[in-house]
């Protein structure tokens, strides 16, 4: 069945709206675990949340020059020529594509992006500051192989015009490169298990985002800085490839959405944390 341009408007308005409710649910759980941390942390925090989103793009940063040396001696300088490496201090979070029957969180210490913007396809890793910091060499390849071998599929799956994945099909996807990560990285399994409590670990000391924000902050760090990434920057390689590109309102139009459901989740979680909300900016009459 072909939707009318009515009909599918209103789909993506249920769709906003599922979403929106969705993370001011998840706002009153993240607050529960803020609580547990003193009064000066969650401040920080909620400075950090507050920066940004008057300030997407500064959620992201380069790496260091001895982090990114690190990062090239554990994968390969050759493999990273034409991707970005950023750091944040957040945490990515997602409805669980393990466990989605329980409403559970999936949690990120990295992700990987490909964005097309004017008429150049970039690659952009984004990883946690303080998991870059903790993590053992291991651990920091099985999770940039773990984030390659995902972003293979996907674009391999986007050149077959696969736009819609079943939380079925994200699993399978999530399985095969976890697989590969591992074979790859050579990690063993208690060694992926202590990653796995490791990330758990960061995710209760640190700014907690959704990864629909993460993205639009990733693009907005791209906008921003056009002039230096553009080296980074591959044209289309084919016909295939040209039809895949977005036009950049359309990407834009996409973050905005991303910004302002934050700042929904963002109202809901500060409302949460205090009777009266006056300690985190908003006044609750």
């Amino acid at each position: 069945m072909i939707l009318s341009e009515e009909g599918e408007e209103e789909l993506r308005r249920r769709a906003d709206a599922e979403y929106i409710a969705w993370l001011q649910v998840e706002a009153k759980e993240i607050a529960e675990t803020l609580k547990k941390l003193y009064p000066g942390r969650i401040n920080q925090i909620i400075k950090s949340y507050e920066k940004y989103l008057n300030h997407p793009a500064s959620m992201h940063v380069p790496l260091e020059y001895d982090e990114k040396e690190t990062i090239e001696r554990l994968i390969g300088k050759e493999r990273l020529k034409n991707i970005i490496l950023l750091k944040t201090e957040a945490v990515i979070f997602a409805p669980s594509i393990l466990a989605p029957h329980m409403g559970s969180l999936d949690y990120g210490a990295a992700m990987y992006r490909l964005f097309s913007l004017h008429g150049l396809w970039f690659s952009v890793i984004a990883m946690n500051e303080e998991y870059l910091n903790s993590a053992t060499k291991n651990m920091l390849r099985y999770m940039l192989e773990h984030e390659l071998a995902q972003g293979e599929i996907y674009a391999e799956l986007a050149v077959q015009n696969i736009k819609s994945l079943s939380l079925e099909l994200k699993g399978a996807i999530h399985e095969e490169a976890r697989m590969k990560a591992i074979q790859w990285s050579c990690i063993s399994s208690e060694e992926v298990e202590q990653e796995r409590q490791l990330i758990i670990g960061l995710s209760a000391l640190h700014p907690l985002v959704p990864v629909h924000f993460a993205s639009a902050s990733l693009f907005k760090y791209l906008e921003e800085n056009l002039e230096q990434v553009t080296q980074f920057g591959q044209a289309s390689q084919n016909e295939t490839e040209k039809e895949l590109e977005i036009p950049i309102e359309q990407l834009a139009e996409w973050a905005d959405s991303a910004i302002n459901s934050f700042k929904i989740f963002l109202k809901d979680l500060k409302r949460e944390l205090t009777m009266t909300g006056a300690e985190y900016g908003i006044e609750i009459v």
